[in-house]
């Protein structure tokens, strides 16, 4: 009892050491399994550094997607993010793209150990159950990690997006934020209450500013100032000289062309706003360097220095291009006051908007009043939209000019072709008026901008797109160095560079009319990064069905594809060209050949083509069977034709210069194609066969199994000839021609003995039935001149008449009485020499005996028949 007494005060201090020792055992073993895996969690993230990497950038997105959202987020803060994120979507990019190869290598690496054993069978050994678990486990991590990073992929995507739609909610709601309205009282006394504090203000800090740049001035920092102002004033000065003898020697150039005027505009642009420009950068640089504007001035002087840049470039810019007094380099067809006007217009409204940025950068300096903001703003826009109406209404054409243009026939004045101009004018001057005086201030000075920045656009697009459209074709076609390298060096022809201009030309013009539509579409909000982010996402591909569709695979798929046909049709040319005409294998052989390799690589190239599209063979084969159908029922003919060439060229039961006789056509295989095949008859014209006609039809092939040909030669001669002589005059022709074979010899076959003629045939045979024709000509040739040589001299025919004896009787009468006449006149003119009248009368009888006589001749006979032949009497 009493040792119990003696523990009893002991007892709580024992158990709670023990209970104490006991949580202390808890807590280590607990700490144990966490003390063991710490060594190993580096070693984790440094084999996969790709899941440490896509965590850093998850924790950026999640921290960009929490400012994002925030209601308080500005233009600018949401600017910064989208610049932000930008590089997080590359790096994703390249993430996603790092490990789609690294999941595949993982998934092929496990199937190589097959499927895993059925509940049934054997179980695998140990070996190969830790190798399978060590790939699921590298498979499921590559696997997860793409998808995190896919998904990360998207929320940056759709981020990127939600903060484009902000950013132009937040401009539209700023631009037709309603404000109050020019007209009202409440505005001009809240301006006026103010005016005296601003003016108070404007003193007070540009007085302070006058004072400290007074002082500074004395030192080196106003040798600084000073040494820029005097640098600016000579640039002014050069200006103000050189311009009128720059302008007056344009005016006496002499060069051709619109690309001269194109140059001539170009210089004159930069001749005349490189000064101001350059000479306003000065004077801000040398007050900024030499601090000498303090944060509130530096604003205004900054809004001096663009406005007066401004101002530069849009004069030189529409003196360039309208060129003033000097139609002959105008690059817009008008007239010359309607030039000046224009010029005038520009100018005065650039003027207007520099003076009211600069005096909005003033009431910014001063911190000016609301209402007096208002005021000077909506005045602003007012005078700008009155001096756009004033010179709008310059524009008009006279009236003298109108009724001549009514006279003789319709030729279009400055009036018609500035007609749709002047319409949107006018409606954007009285849309500035009204937005201004109905309390839209802000959105009537961002039509301000918007005009001038758009007439600065539409100037530069017409430069840029004349010197495109002239520039390239002249410098690639014409006569300048460029294209004498292009054509001597690398020996391109003119044509081909005619249409590498064209092309280029193209390329070129798309490149502008897209340059000028962002910078357009900039000021509303439409910034090239969302445009570019949708072309992105169609260049580089998208999902549809578990393949990725993209611009960039379908354009390397076409590349790849067209060389491919290249290769193809090079490898063919160099079978066909060169290695098969080095072998013995004949014409048809060789074309088989070359055909069969074409089918292989065009094959060879679709698959690679399809291959880079991403589409595997399981696709193909669903889409091949989902196409049997149709091909079945509408190109059934092709895949026949098709099928009938390729067996055609495996069968080869016609080749390639085979004779061959279709139908009613023969001729020479040409050419065996896909379809068709072409044989070139006779006459030189192609005839095409289907394939099928010649796979189905009745085909007659003169040379299938002998290239030989025959060639017979059929005459008839009389029958006088000696039949030997003839047979060996025909087998000596035969056999002394180089073309005609010896084995088998030349035969003469006498084939009839007709009544007056024999008939004889020369058969003889050649090596290549393509001679036949030209051997059948030459040996006719010889034929016909030895029978020539054979033939003896023709008799001239005979023809006996019977029963003309009476005819023949008086016919040597009359020959009697006409010889003996002459010899008694003869034996009368010694006698008596008549007289003249009496030889008259006595020789009048005398003819009228000799009438007698020649009236009772018969007519002569006819002439003789043609001789007949020796076989009718």
């Amino acid at each position: 009892m009493r040792s119990d007494d003696t523990l009893s005060p002991w007892r709580p201090r024992l158990i709670l050491a023990l209970l104490f020792a006991l949580l202390h055992l808890v807590l280590a073993a607990a700490a144990m399994p966490a003390l063991a895996q710490a060594p190993g969690a580096p070693a984790a993230v440094a084999a996969n550094p790709q899941r440490a990497q896509l965590d850093t950038l998850r924790n950026e997105l999640t921290q960009i997607e929490s400012l994002v959202t925030s209601r308080e987020a500005t233009d600018a803060e949401l600017q910064r993010q989208r610049f932000r994120i930008q590089p997080l979507l590359e790096q994703l990019r390249s993430l996603v793209d790092e490990q789609i190869p690294r999941v595949e290598q993982a998934r092929l690496r496990l199937e190589q150990l097959g499927p895993k054993p059925a509940e049934g069978a054997p179980p695998e050994s140990a070996e190969v159950q830790r190798e399978r678990d060590a790939r699921t486990k590298s498979f499921a991590d590559a696997d997860e990690t793409l998808k995190i990073a896919r998904a990360a992929l998207l929320q940056a995507e759709q981020m990127q997006t939600a903060i484009g739609d902000r950013r132009r909610d937040l401009f539209a709601r700023t631009l037709f934020a309603a404000g109050p309205h020019l007209v009202s009282p409440d505005i001009w006394s809240a301006a006026f209450k103010t005016l005296p504090e601003d003016v108070r203000a404007s003193g007070y800090i540009f007085g302070g500013w006058f004072s400290v740049l007074g002082g500074a001035l004395s030192g080196l920092k106003g040798l600084l100032v000073g040494l820029a102002l005097l640098i600016a004033i000579l640039l002014y000065v050069a200006r103000h000289r050189y311009m009128p003898r720059f302008q007056a020697r344009i005016a006496q150039s002499h060069g051709e062309g619109g690309l001269h005027c194109l140059y001539i505009a170009f210089a004159q642009i930069v001749a005349g706003a490189a000064p101001p420009v350059l000479a306003s950068w000065l004077i801000y640089s040398a007050l900024n360097t030499a601090g000498l504007l303090p944060p509130r001035i530096q604003p205004l002087i900054w809004a001096v220095v663009v406005g007066l840049a401004i101002f530069a470039f849009v004069q030189a810019v529409a003196t360039a291009v309208f060129a003033p007094g000097a139609p002959q380099r105008r690059l817009v067809s008008v007239m010359d006051s309607t030039a000046s006007t224009v010029v005038w217009i520009a100018t005065s409204l650039v003027a207007v908007l520099s003076i009211g940025k600069v005096l909005e950068a003033w009431l910014q300096a001063i911190a000016a009043g609301l209402a007096v903001s208002i005021l000077v703003r909506g005045t602003v826009a007012i005078i700008f939209a009155a001096t756009l109406l004033a010179g709008l209404y310059r524009l008009r054409d006279d009236q003298d000019i109108e009724e001549d243009a009514c006279l003789g026939p319709y030729v279009p004045v400055d009036g018609a072709t500035l007609g749709p101009v002047r319409i949107v004018g006018w409606f954007v001057a009285f849309l500035i008026v009204a937005a201004a005086l109905s309390g839209y201030v802000v959105f009537a000075t961002f039509l301000t901008e918007q005009v001038i920045w758009l007439g600065i656009l539409a100037s530069l697009f017409l430069l840029f797109h004349q010197l495109i459209d002239l520039g390239i074709r002249r410098a690639l076609t014409g006569k300048g160095r460029l294209a004498l390298t292009l054509k001597a060096g690398l020996g391109i022809r003119m044509a081909t560079l005619e249409k590498i201009a064209v092309i280029a030309t193209g390329a070129l013009k798309l490149a502008l009319i897209f340059i000028t539509f962002m910078l357009v579409m900039a000021p509303w909000g439409v910034e090239s990064e969302d445009f570019l982010g949708s072309l992105r996402a169609a260049f580089f591909g998208f999902q549809i069905g578990g393949v990725t569709v993209s611009l960039s695979s379908i354009i390397i798929a076409i590349l790849l594809f067209i060389f491919g046909l290249s290769a193809t049709r090079y490898f063919k040319h160099w079978l066909d060209g060169q290695f098969l005409p080095t072998t013995n294998l004949d014409r048809g052989l060789r074309n088989s050949i070359t055909t069969a390799a074409g089918y292989i690589g065009y094959f060879a190239t679709a698959a690679l083509a399809v291959s880079s599209l991403g589409l595997s063979m399981e696709r193909l084969t669903l889409v091949a069977s989902a196409l049997s159908v149709g091909i079945g029922f509408g190109l059934q003919s092709v895949v026949s034709n098709f099928v009938s060439g390729l067996i055609l060229l495996w069968e080869r039961p016609i080749r390639v210069g085979d004779q061959v006789v279709v139908g009613d056509a023969e001729g020479i295989v040409k050419r065996i194609n896909v379809r068709s095949t072409e044989i070139e008859t006779f006459d030189r014209s192609a005839v095409i066969v289907p394939n099928s006609n010649l796979v189905t039809g009745v085909v007659r092939n003169r040379v299938r199994t002998d290239r030989t040909g025959r060639v017979l030669i059929s005459i008839s001669v009389p029958r006088s000839y000696d039949p030997t002589a003839v047979r060996t005059l025909l087998a000596d022709a035969a056999g002394a021609h180089g073309d005609v074979l010896h084995k088998p010899p030349p035969s003469v076959l006498f084939k009839k003995i007709g009544t007056s003629t024999m008939d004889f045939d020369l058969v003889c045979v050649v090596g290549e039935v393509d001679t036949v024709g030209r051997v059948t000509s030459d040996l006719n040739y010889v034929i016909h001149a030895r029978l020539a040589a054979m033939e003896p001299a023709a008799a001239g025919a005979e023809l006996t008449v019977k029963g003309l004896d009476g005819i023949e009787h008086s016919l040597r009468g009359i020959a009697r009485a006409v010889a003996r006449e002459p010899a008694d006149g003869e034996a009368r003119r010694p006698k008596a020499r008549p007289s003249p009248a009496a030889r008259a009368g006595r020789s009048a009888p005398p003819a009228e005996d000799d009438e007698t006589p020649a009236a009772e001749n018969p007519p002569p006979p006819p002439p003789p028949p043609p001789a007949a032949d020796d076989s009718k009497e």
